[in-house]
């Protein structure tokens, strides 16, 4: 997985969005686009939870589709790779990934992430560089467990995420 291409092709598509639409981003202030992209972040990784039900203690989870949980991964991953853009965290690489500790609980996966994605805005807002980039990469690296946890793999997601952008 190169995570540099990726940071690059959300960069580009985030460029044609800006392109093609009539509206400038800043119109409706930045810290308006700062907390929606956290918010983005946020109820994607939710719909990540509501499709696999693992919140679900009562119920007996049924199979998900793969191709759908493929999508919701795919489109917190990009609000992920956003903020990385935006904040000058598209540095982190792969060895600083795979450092972080893993986990098979899913629970406390999500747990962990929203966790982060609250602390990560919090020290950004804070304007504590090391601090935010320390977060985010403990952040995408969760997502990297995530996807693992669900029983993808990152080379599927990664030859997702290049082909169908």
């Amino acid at each position: 997985m190169d995570l540099n291409e990726l940071f690059e092709i959300q960069d580009i598509i985030e460029n044609r969005i800006k392109d093609l639409s009539d509206i400038e981003e800043n119109s409706i202030g930045e810290e308006n686009v700062f907390d929606l992209r956290f918010l983005a972040l946020q109820v994607k990784t939710g719909e990540i939870a509501n499709i696999t039900k693992c919140y679900k203690y009562s119920k007996v989870k049924g199979n998900v589709p793969r191709e759908k949980i493929i999508i919701r991964y795919m489109d917190a991953l990009k609000f992920l790779l956003s903020i990385g853009n935006t904040h000058q965290f598209n540095i982190i690489n792969k060895d600083a990934i795979e450092k972080v500790e893993k986990t098979d609980n899913v629970i406390k996966l999500f747990c962990g992430i929203f966790d982060d994605i609250r602390d990560l805005r919090q020290t950004i807002v804070r304007e504590e560089y090391v601090d935010s980039l320390s977060i985010y990469i403990r952040l995408f690296a969760r997502y990297v467990n995530l996807a693992e946890c669900l029983g993808l793999s990152i080379e599927e997601l990664y030859g997702y995420y290049i082909n169908c952008t």
